[in-house]
């Protein structure tokens, strides 16, 4: 099987592998990290970012309308392999970009497990505005050298005069006590 390079900071990405596995064996990939790894051929995954799942528990929505609906995959990109992903029967692999932390990797799947196809998500369509404003402007605040120096007098009369009613209060409690 060939060998699939994951660029470094890859993002947007899901990778769907057919499993030719027993039902057993695809329960056990389900909730193991370690053995989704070993499957891709790689030492570590994060499984917070992949899916292992019956075809079947999709019921009328089906793989394509998961990837579309579910994922924002690109819809162009889905009708390509629409009849590759209709014939799937058992059980996916779905594995997020995420799921390599941002590693430069080379995917070296077993064959137990087959790519169907590598497809991109649809992110929003948003415009690039030019900030014209002044304040938008890098580096246009007024840079301090030293700090404020703060105010001067007034703090010494406000502490002898909370001493001596604290002074007061300890007295009088002594008294009443």
């Amino acid at each position: 099987m060939p060998h699939t390079e994951v660029a470094p900071q890859e993002a947007g990405k899901v990778r769907v592998y057919a499993l030719s596995l027993s039902d057993a064996e695809a329960r056990a990939m389900r909730d193991d990290e370690t053995a989704q790894a070993a499957a891709l051929g790689i030492e570590r995954i994060d499984a917070a970012y992949t899916e292992v799942f019956r075809v079947a528990d999709l019921d009328q929505l089906g793989l394509a309308g998961y990837l579309r609906d579910g994922n924002g995959v690109n819809p162009e990109q889905i009708e390509t392999d629409r009849s590759k992903l209709a014939a799937l029967d058992g059980w996916v692999m779905i594995v997020y970009s995420r799921a390599f932390a941002g590693q430069s990797l080379q995917l070296a799947p077993i064959p137990a497990l087959t790519h169907i196809g590598t497809y991109s998500e649809s992110g929003p369509e948003t415009s690039v505005q030019a900030m014209e404003a002044e304040a938008a402007q890098p580096y246009t605040g007024i840079p301090r050298v030293s700090p404020p120096e703060p105010a001067k007098g007034g703090g010494g009369k406000t502490m002898v005069i909370v001493g001596i009613a604290v002074l007061v209060l300890i007295v009088v409690w002594w008294l009443l006590a």
